[in-house]
């Protein structure tokens, strides 16, 4: 045979070859899109059914009652929960697909909270009622048409609107843009995110600090009704005063993310320095700082966060449980903190615990969880 026949035939094999391995690359794409599961599939999977609830608040002037949101992936609701009792009351008139992060009035008169007319709770407004669910009012109609600002998406993402001490005003964090994720995440998320408030008589919405942090925490006012406390990281600081952005921040104050602010005169830095990554802070009636601090030892394969109190300048340890705390809230007389937890910062056994604000007297609150379940669903689908 010659050389020229035999570069035929291998040509020819060669191609065969290929015309086989698209076949099967084919077989094998269309495989993977027939076994896709359905939107029917995925909503009525078992995973989609099952119900977590947020991390409770109590109601002003009576700390058997706590209000909170349970949720399923594509539904959320709000509910609150009398501690002796056991009896739910249900917000059966809130016409949205998502309804989260709810918060009393100092007088326990209103609920501020967020709603969602979508089902995965992205194009948030913030709204409030009375408490007994009447008279809904939208105080916030944020522009979620997707505009760009430069390369990057507006976001407007809000999270935990909380009451003034007087009624009149609404603090809470915001996100400005969308950016994708670093390398090796992939996806987007919210980020520039910066302290606000809102007049509820008005609507006009006040920018309260000027970071565009990374991340960011919860905010609350602090008892004056002036200053407001809250944890943030990855500032980018062009007021000039401060460090200009988080690795000269952490340089200063390491992970001290705490900051007491009145408004974007103030100086960035932390509102005291303890141990590393002390976050998530809520205030006392008396002014005192319940927070969060990490306690893995060095190299510990398990990371652990517990409670502390700051008060007078002197710092407290609340708990030693050993586990990882997410976040507290402290009823209005200060006698008690709510809180949650899970084992360790890997896993998602979430638990609501109830303590003393001293850390005495700390029990665990078994909420009942197949009756919000059994709330959540109807013929199988959730709601």
């Amino acid at each position: 045979m010659s050389k020229k026949n035999e570069k035929k035939i291998l040509s020819q094999r060669i191609l065969s070859i290929c015309f086989l391995l698209l076949i099967v690359a084919g077989t094998l794409i269309i495989s993977c899109r027939s076994s896709e599961p359905s939107e029917e599939q995925k909503r009525n999977h078992p995973s989609a059914k099952q119900v977590n609830i947020g991390t409770p608040k109590f109601m002003p002037g009576n700390n058997d009652i706590i209000i909170f949101e349970y949720a399923s992936v594509f539904s959320s609701k709000l509910v609150t929960y009398n501690l002796k009792t056991g009896k739910f009351t249900k917000f059966e008139n809130i016409p949205f697909k998502q309804a989260f992060f709810p918060s009393y009035s100092s007088d326990a008169k209103k609920i501020v909270f967020l709603g969602a007319l979508d089902e995965f709770g992205h194009n948030r407004n913030i709204y409030i009622m009375n408490a007994d669910g009447s008279g809904l009012r939208q105080i916030t109609n944020f522009d979620f048409s997707g505009k760009k600002e430069g390369n990057l998406k507006i976001s407007n993402k809000v999270r935990a609107p909380s009451f003034s001490s007087d009624g009149k005003r609404i603090l809470y964090a915001k996100a400005r843009f969308k950016r994708e994720r670093a390398y090796p995440l992939s996806g987007t998320m919210d980020t520039a995110w910066d302290v606000y408030e809102i007049d509820v008589a008005t609507g006009k919405e006040r920018r309260l600090t000027n970071y565009d942090f990374y991340e960011i925490s919860w905010p609350h006012y602090m008892p004056d009704g002036k200053r407001f406390i809250f944890s943030a990281e990855g500032p980018v600081n062009s007021t000039g005063k401060g460090p200009k952005d988080f690795r000269e921040y952490e340089e200063m104050y390491q992970k001290n993310f705490i900051f007491i602010m009145d408004g974007i005169a103030n100086e960035l830095k932390p509102a005291f320095t303890y141990g590393s990554n002390s976050d998530w802070p809520c205030v006392m009636p008396d002014g005192a700082i319940i927070f969060v601090s990490e306690t893995s030892a060095k190299n510990s394969p398990k990371a652990t966060r517990e409670l502390f109190i700051y008060k007078k300048g002197q710092v407290k340890r609340l708990t030693q449980m050993d586990t990882w705390i997410s976040h507290a809230r402290i009823s209005s007389d200060g006698k008690y903190i709510i809180f949650s937890k899970r084992s360790d910062k890997k896993t998602y056994d979430h638990s609501k615990w109830l303590m003393n604000s001293d850390g005495t007297g700390r029990k665990e609150i078994k909420i009942p969880m197949n009756l919000l379940k059994q709330e959540s669903t109807k013929a199988g689908k959730v709601i």
